[in-house]
């Protein structure tokens, strides 16, 4: 999990920076199991991303890769290093409901 803290209102700008290197970089990179991004609702200049790698193996060599990247792109935008903070996995649960027409029903 990284969290990254923008200079005022640069936020949505860097953040979409660091989306497309989400959606990019890591589809093809070894042990990629997916990524959850996060807005603050309090904070308008705090973005979350939560990545999901399949070994410590893998997440270490994201950081060296893909997050550098992801540091290099939008840095200027950045008030601070992001924050690193790494978990393992309990559980999860992820779906999602699709919405049937009504002449589906």
């Amino acid at each position: 999990m990284s969290i990254w803290r923008f200079k005022k209102g640069q936020r949505e700008e860097a953040f979409l920076e660091l989306d497309r290197i989400l959606n990019t970089s890591t589809r093809h990179t070894d042990g990629f199991r997916g990524y959850m991004s996060l807005l603050s609702h309090e904070d308008p200049n705090v973005a979350t991303i939560l990545t999901l790698w399949q070994d410590e193996e893998s997440l270490k060599a994201s950081e060296k890769n893909v997050f550098a990247q992801a540091i290099k792109k939008v840095r200027d935008s950045l008030e601070s290093f992001p924050k690193m903070e790494n978990y393992r996995v309990y559980s999860t649960e992820l779906f999602q409901r699709f919405q049937t027409s009504d002449h589906n029903k």
